[in-house]
């Protein structure tokens, strides 16, 4: 018996061991964390054909799936891989904190989990114009927040053409941006040594002619851009919407510095007299490489890094063998040469190496290039004398660098203007407040109206006023998704009817609201496009239709557009828009009054105190209204259109309410119960059950 449960012990020690050692453990949240890497804390899922979606993934059923990795470098891919962790809030406090892929080269990355901030760009990455992301920073940054003493589970959505190192880190909100604030210094002390050297060699170069100072500049000038792309700053500052030149430029670049480097090397240490045949073996690996370097902008992506990363190998090779040559030979130069760019090619080996996945990604291959680069360019300064003076030129580089941004900043703008003007849309620009403060041409062709007509004016007082009840929906009707923007702050689109200045007519257009951000402002960005007729529409002679709805209200307006379309060859514009208006108030009634069971005192204390759209949700998840519905029946022919709306509530006294004037209304200041008056007006017939809660219209087409 001992040996039994013994051996039974063991196999279930076996079974599940592995997955214990392998399960994953939350990553602790405190107030201050300083880019803890957290590559060792996730699980990774390899998605070889990309067929797993987003909900597969998030609902859990495929965290089994999930594997640690032994190494964060991923190398290059072609797969999807789906990256899993969970972090624990152990404090008291709400935790600001900001996931980063230190690393900028990435295509897609997504996030997915629950909580995320309402505002949060999920879809990050190099195949996206730099504005679209949430931090003005070259690598990938997530904020995020996680409730005190509570857990949080994310998944991320990794693929790139790049090779693909998981190198995540966490950062506490504060500390990230005094650590950025660093980063800028090392990194503009970095880019100013190669800066100055760029301007000083030229200088150099102009009072000596000395081809070697000529062939350095071109090579400290594609090494330059070399790490500008490589560490994301090309794309942050260069090209920020140049998508598919800001992939390629990487594998482009590395070509142009070998030739260049091949170049210098040539004639810095006169291999065409001490080493010819050398020196004509480089020169045909130049034309190779010049060759690759224009071929690369049609090849894939990965085939194209992989490829010139590979032939960075026997650059460096030519070079060594070529300095170590000239060396042997007593050649004096080859002695700074040789020392100085020893440590610059085995930084740039390191890193093909660990590019390619045959070295792990930590912070020592990471910054081997820039290490071999500043080596580089101390070495090579001992033996120019007056490079001393390169610090005071450094600055005054810069400013000329400020100010080179600063026009092509002007440059984007002038773009910008030109697309926003010549625009067929209307596109308006307002304040938080919905004031009309810019519009391009468009609005005059469409509408009649030039800028200097709307300008300070909200844009309800722009809306189509020919009827006093129609004008009263409108306005509501706007008033309400001007709300929806307020409280969700994500995309609104509706559609409703505009003046025109010069037809008496109304315009409907179909309109789309959204907030732009700016560094101290926000600003409201509305784009209308005309209504395109359907000409189907125009074929039906008959029609009959019963739908059923739930209580959300913006299914109103659809319902009411769909069932009042084929009028428009029966009826004018302001007929037709009567009609869906009516139409429109009495599904809402229907679900406000008759299945949200909401009184006609609870709506107004409700409007009063400016909290009614809050109440309506209310009502609306509420489990004893949730299930109830809406029932129109619809039915269309030449002589007449009829509608029946049914709720399932518990009906009203129709009699009273349609016994009410409008004049009665006005001096009662009763914001809302108009419904019924419009359709009085606007249908021939109107009866109600007895008990209240259908009601059938009916309207006849035949004038005659």
């Amino acid at each position: 018996m001992f040996f039994r449960q013994v051996k039974y012990f063991f196999l279930i020690l076996l079974v599940f061991l592995p997955q214990i050692l392998l399960s994953e453990t939350a990553i602790p949240l405190h107030t201050q964390i300083f880019g803890k890497p957290i590559w060792q804390d996730v699980l990774v899922l390899e998605d070889k054909d990309q067929s797993l979606t987003e909900k597969s993934i998030t609902s859990g059923s495929l965290d089994s799936r999930f594997k640690k990795i032994p190494s964060p470098n991923l190398g290059f891919s072609k797969s999807t891989f789906w990256v899993r962790f969970e972090v624990k809030n152990l404090t008291e406090d709400l935790i600001r904190w900001n996931l980063v892929f230190d690393f900028p080269l990435l295509d897609e990355v997504q996030i997915y989990g629950n909580p995320l901030p309402k505002n949060l760009i999920r879809n990050l990455g190099d195949s996206h114009p730099f504005a679209e992301r949430n931090v003005d920073y070259r690598n990938l940054v997530f904020p995020l927040e996680t409730p005190a003493s509570s857990s949080a589970t994310y998944y991320l959505r990794v693929q790139s053409e790049s090779t693909i190192p998981l190198t995540l880190a966490i950062w506490t909100e504060r500390e990230f941006y005094d650590q950025l604030n660093k980063e800028q210094m090392i990194f503009g002390l970095f880019y100013g040594i190669l800066f100055v050297m760029i301007a000083y060699n030229f200088f150099i170069y102009i009072f000596t002619y000395e081809k070697s100072y000529l062939f350095y500049l071109f090579f400290i000038s594609s090494i330059f851009f070399f790490h500008l792309i490589n560490n994301g700053f090309a794309f942050q500052y260069l090209w920020p919407n140049w998508i598919y030149w800001g992939n390629y430029s990487l594998p482009f670049f590395i070509c142009v510095s070998c030739i260049a480097g091949i170049s210098f090397t040539n004639n810095y240490l006169s291999l065409n007299k001490h080493l010819p045949k050398i020196s004509k073996l480089m020169w045909i690996w130049v034309g190779f490489l010049f060759l690759f370097s224009m071929v690369t902008f049609f090849l894939n992506y990965r085939i194209a890094m992989i490829v010139a990363i590979l032939l960075t190998v026997p650059t460096a090779l030519i070079m060594v063998f070529s300095g170590t040559s000239t060396y042997l030979t007593n050649v004096r130069p080859a002695r700074y040469y040789l020392i100085s760019w020893s440590f610059f090619l085995l930084g740039v080996v390191l890193y093909s190496l660990k590019s390619l996945g045959f070295l792990p990604d930590n912070q020592i291959t990471r910054w081997t290039i820039q290490i071999g680069t500043a080596l580089q360019t101390i070495l090579l300064s001992l033996g120019l004398a007056d490079r001393i003076n390169f610090l005071t030129r450094s600055l005054r580089e810069h400013i000329r660098e400020l100010f080179h941004a600063k026009l092509k900043i002007e440059e984007s703008e002038k773009r910008f203007r030109e697309i926003f003007q010549g625009s067929d849309e209307v596109i308006l620009m307002m304040n938080e407040n919905f004031e009309i403060i810019n519009a391009n041409r468009a609005l005059s062709k469409q509408m009649g109206f030039r800028l200097d007509d709307l300008r300070g004016k909200k844009i309800t007082e722009f809306l189509y006023t020919g009827r006093d009840q129609s004008s009263d929906y409108n306005v509501m009707y706007v008033n309400d998704k001007l709300t929806d923007l307020k409280m969700t702050g994500s995309i609104v689109n509706f559609k409703t009817e505009f003046e025109q200045k010069y037809i008496k007519e109304p315009k409907e257009m179909y309109c789309r609201l959204q907030y732009i951000d700016f560094d101290e402002t926000r600003e409201v960005l509305m784009t209308m496009s005309p209504q395109h007729e359907d000409t189907i529409i125009q074929l039906i002679e008959s029609e009959k239709i019963e739908l059923s709805m739930n209580n959300y209200l913006r299914n109103a307006e659809l319902v009411s557009q769909k069932i009042t379309s084929q009028l428009a060859k029966y009826l004018s514009n302001i007929e037709q828009t009567e009609v869906r208006s009516s139409i429109r108030e009495i599904i809402i009634n229907a679900v406000e009054h008759g299945n949200l069971n909401i009184s006609f005192e609870e709506k107004s204390r409700a409007l009063m105190e400016g909290n009614y759209l809050e109440f309506l949700q209310k009502r609306q998840d509420d489990p004893r209204y949730s299930q109830k519905r809406v029932k129109i029946e619809y039915s269309f022919t030449r002589e007449y259109v009829a509608y029946r709306i049914t709720d399932e509530g518990r009906g009203f006294d129709h009699k009273k309410q349609m016994e009410k004037t409008i004049d009665e209304m006005n001096e009662a200041h009763q914001q809302h119960g108009r419904g019924i008056l419009m359709t009085k007006s606007v249908f021939n017939r109107i009866e109600y059950n007895d008990r209240g809660n259908q009601v059938s219209l009916i309207k006849y087409l035949n004038k005659d």
